[in-house]
Protein backbone atom coordinates (compact mmCIF):
# COMPACT_ATOMS: atom_id res chain seq x y z
CA UNK A 1 0.00 0.00 0.00
CA UNK A 2 1.51 3.45 -1.35
CA UNK A 3 1.23 6.45 0.68
CA UNK A 4 0.83 8.64 -2.71
CA UNK A 5 -1.75 10.36 -3.57
CA UNK A 6 -3.44 10.36 -7.34
CA UNK A 7 -2.96 13.61 -9.41
CA UNK A 8 -6.63 13.76 -9.08
CA UNK A 9 -6.56 14.02 -5.56
CA UNK A 10 -3.60 16.48 -5.42
CA UNK A 11 -5.75 18.99 -8.07
CA UNK A 12 -8.82 18.45 -5.22
CA UNK A 13 -6.59 19.37 -2.69
CA UNK A 14 -4.57 22.65 -3.77
CA UNK A 15 -8.40 23.65 -4.85
CA UNK A 16 -9.24 23.43 -1.48
CA UNK A 17 -6.10 25.12 -0.21
CA UNK A 18 -6.90 28.26 -2.78
CA UNK A 19 -10.17 28.45 -1.69
CA UNK A 20 -9.32 28.73 2.25
CA UNK A 21 -6.81 31.17 1.16
CA UNK A 22 -8.66 33.60 -0.90
CA UNK A 23 -11.23 32.96 2.19
CA UNK A 24 -8.82 33.73 4.50
CA UNK A 25 -7.87 37.09 2.44
CA UNK A 26 -11.13 38.78 2.75
CA UNK A 27 -11.59 38.20 6.50
CA UNK A 28 -7.71 39.79 6.82
CA UNK A 29 -9.07 42.36 4.43
CA UNK A 30 -12.49 43.00 5.71
CA UNK A 31 -10.84 42.93 9.62
CA UNK A 32 -8.41 45.76 8.55
CA UNK A 33 -11.01 48.04 6.68
CA UNK A 34 -13.54 47.81 9.63
CA UNK A 35 -10.26 48.96 11.92
CA UNK A 36 -9.34 51.52 10.09
CA UNK A 37 -13.00 52.59 9.56
CA UNK A 38 -13.44 52.11 13.43
CA UNK A 39 -10.11 54.08 14.00
CA UNK A 40 -10.90 57.27 12.04
CA UNK A 41 -14.12 58.10 13.02
CA UNK A 42 -12.76 57.75 16.86
CA UNK A 43 -10.75 60.74 15.89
Amino acid sequence: MTNEHSEQEKENMRQEDSKLDAIAAVVIIFSLVAIVVFWVSNQ
